[in-house]
């Protein structure tokens, strides 16, 4: 009786679900499986089979759909502590037992399957962030609320950080950007973030620029080279922070207007420089490389710049409307690496041409039409929260996926959602659809 009324329950408020939260998903996967195939195939027209393994992690992954949209988000979120810590849990192990694979350690084997604790901790991360600040102290404690958001994204940054991989936890950084942004009573710290950001992605594509112009037989020069480097980066940070802690000195015997609007400029500079000063010590030549091959990839055709050209010739190839379904010679011949992963849109647009293309981007973009529908409508400031956090999420994972393709920023292996293989980001991608969808229904019951 009780589980019939449940049922009941269930289809009433199904009812209330915007169908492309279901429909766009499911059609995705779909493309997603038929490229996974197309990806797989030898020259001599035989199959390996990974499409049978992905179709596997769909199975399962829709299944555990059903169930997630069954029960209320709202209790999701308030036992989101123990996912969140269960989740920590799976990187420490990722990184005392993981498996190292091309220098990162990432993955975890389980039962024969490689799963990767850091995509499905990202759906862990934006529930757990969404309780803390939907039940966060009111504005008079702006700082301290800062500051405990920033220990929960840093605890499993770190952790990524230390597998390492510096592209997952990008993604992560933009979900806590985008969702404190929203959910912080003020935004003047978030805003400080975004604009030290800024500044240290323009010097980092400065260095890329001017390491590319080297490279096509520029001539050196001193002044750039004193500039880019990271202890004249040291130096300006300390100024910058000695004269931040000089001007609070002053302000603490005698308040002076200009000191207000001089304190966030010196921040900005100092902790900018501070984190380029970082970067240009640790980073490798194969980072670096990454970024010089945006702007000059025909300098290493068949090492760091391979990826991109084939790429590119890959989307050129492909016309309008492709050389059709199973007939990509980029594809089926091998010259393109990771084509089932990183590089799948590049094989959608070179058997489906300009049109498979758009036709991505065009469902990406009503589903994320609709996602955003849900953030406006929810209810309460966990569902908004949770849907920004899980947009955010799809939002930039297409971002650089697409872009990488395109060649427009640096390589990185992040999968494009519901269409790349691989079951930890299927499962995780899925999952967070199925949270989108439960938000989605109940907007009308909380």
């Amino acid at each position: 009786m009780i589980i019939a009324e449940r049922e009941i329950m269930f289809k009433t408020i199904f009812k209330n679900a915007t169908p492309s939260l279901v429909i766009v998903p499911l059609i995705l996967t779909l493309i997603g499986l038929v490229f996974i195939f197309s990806s797989d195939i030898n020259a001599n027209g035989t199959n390996n089979g990974l499409y049978l393994k992905q179709l596997l992690w769909i199975v399962s992954g829709i299944t555990m759909a059903y169930f997630i949209i069954n029960i209320d988000y709202f209790i999701y979120v308030e036992t989101s502590m123990y996912y969140y810590i269960g989740g920590l849990a799976l990187l420490l192990l990722t990184l005392l037992l993981g498996k190292n694979i091309r220098g990162h350690k990432s993955w975890m084997g389980f039962a024969g399957l490689g799963i990767e604790p850091s995509e499905i901790m990202k759906v862990c991360y934006i529930l757990f962030f969404a309780k803390y600040l939907a039940n966060a102290p009111i504005i008079e404690k702006k700082t301290r609320v800062f500051f405990v958001s920033l220990g929960i994204l840093a605890a499993p940054l770190l952790l990524i950080l230390l597998q390492p991989d510096f592209a997952t936890s990008g993604v992560y950084l933009f979900i806590f950007l985008v969702m404190a942004y929203l959910g912080m009573a003020d935004t003047l710290y978030i805003k400080y973030i975004l604009f030290t950001g800024a500044g240290t992605v323009i010097v980092f594509l400065a260095e890329g620029l001017y390491k590319a112009y080297l490279l096509n037989g520029g001539s050196t020069n001193s002044i750039i080279e004193t500039v880019l480097n990271a202890n004249t980066f040291l130096v300006i940070s300390i100024v910058m922070f000695l004269y931040t802690v000089i001007i609070f000195v002053i302000e603490f015997f005698q308040s002076m207007k200009i000191s207000r609007k001089i304190l966030p400029i010196t921040t900005i500079i100092g902790s900018s420089c501070l984190i380029l000063a970082a970067a240009f010590k640790i980073f490798k030549p194969y980072m670096w490389n990454r970024i010089l091959m945006m702007f000059s990839p025909e300098y290493d055709k068949s090492g760091a710049g391979y990826n991109i050209i084939q790429s590119k010739i890959a989307i050129g190839s492909g016309g309008f409307f492709g050389r059709g379904i199973f007939q990509g010679t980029q594809n089926i011949l091998g010259f393109l690496p990771e084509k089932s992963t990183d590089f799948i849109f590049a094989i959608i647009c070179e058997e489906l041409g300009f049109f498979g293309g758009i036709l991505i981007l065009g469902l990406f973009g009503l589903y994320f039409y609709n996602i955003s529908r849900t953030i406006q409508n929810a209810k309460d400031k966990e569902g908004m929260l949770v849907a920004s956090g899980i947009l955010a999420m799809f939002f930039i994972h297409l971002f650089i996926n697409v872009g990488m393709t395109l060649g427009l920023i640096p390589v990185a292996g992040i999968p494009l959602p519901f269409i790349s293989y691989g079951g930890s980001s299927y499962i995780g991608f899925i999952a967070a659809a199925a949270i989108i969808l439960n938000i989605n229904m109940r907007r009308f019951v909380h």
